[in-house]
């Protein structure tokens, strides 16, 4: 498992709004802890097609993606998943969308701490 990988991901059973099902996933954890670790952080990916967040951005299919529909990659719902629930990789991102997922997971994430309110300290 590296990280870029796209893998169907066995993310049952749902609880509240989190995307549910087996489903794509973008692995989004270093390499470093991907080979050692029981766990991997992936962020889903949805057919869904509706209006896109900050935290979002679509993917077009294609051969070296494996995806069959274009999808929408929600940064927002990042999960920590066991390894065991990963059910077959279906393809790599392209190196084209490495900057829109970096984008949406800082902005999910708020790194440069953007979206504290007024009189906010870390």
């Amino acid at each position: 498992m590296r990280k870029f990988e796209i893998w169907h991901v066995d993310l049952d059973p749902k609880k509240g709004h989190a995307q549910a099902g087996t489903r794509p996933c973008i692995i989004v954890q270093s390499n470093l802890f991907n080979s050692h670790g029981p766990t991997v952080v992936v962020i889903p990916l949805t057919t869904t097609v509706r209006k896109i967040f900050p935290s979002e951005f679509f993917i077009t299919p294609s051969k070296k993606n494996g995806l069959s529909h274009p999808s929408r990659a929600l940064g927002s719902q990042l999960f920590t998943v066991d390894k065991r629930f990963f059910v077959k990789q279906i393809g790599v991102l392209e190196k084209t969308y490495w900057k829109e997922l970096q984008q949406a997971l800082s902005v999910s994430l708020d790194w440069e701490n953007d979206f504290l309110e007024e009189g906010e300290f870390l």
